[in-house]
């Protein structure tokens, strides 16, 4: 065994990035704590900029959908009342007729009685 100049250990070993423990040169995972000595992990990605994007796009369509549904269920008037005039407004009066005046009426005979 050759000892490294610096007086680390053994020359080509390197130590573990967990745990510091030597790791010989032929060596892809640590004795020690069982950590990959050789390989880069990569970092897990960050999700919350997606989430947070997704988060704000459902918003504004839950704020769309819900103005659309106002703006189309929006009654202004009140119940009973129609926007079509009545029909007889819109018809034309009728032409010029004569009055023909009431039947006379008669009074009953007065009778008399006697006692």
């Amino acid at each position: 065994m050759t000892v490294d100049p610096a007086g680390r250990g053994i020359a080509g070993t390197m130590s573990c990035p967990r745990c510091a423990a030597p790791v010989g040169p032929d060596q892809d995972w640590c004795l020690a704590c069982g950590a990959a000595a050789r390989t880069r992990l990569a970092p897990t990605p960050n999700w919350r900029a997606p989430v947070v994007a997704l988060a704000v796009v459902a918003a504004l369509a839950c704020i769309a959908l819900v103005a659309a549904f106002v703006a189309l269920t929006n009654d202004s008037t009140p119940p009973g009342a129609t926007t079509a005039a009545p029909a007889a407004a819109t018809t034309a009066p009728p032409a010029a007729t004569t009055a023909v005046p009431p039947a006379a009426t008669t009074a009953p005979p007065a009778t008399t009685t006697t006692p």
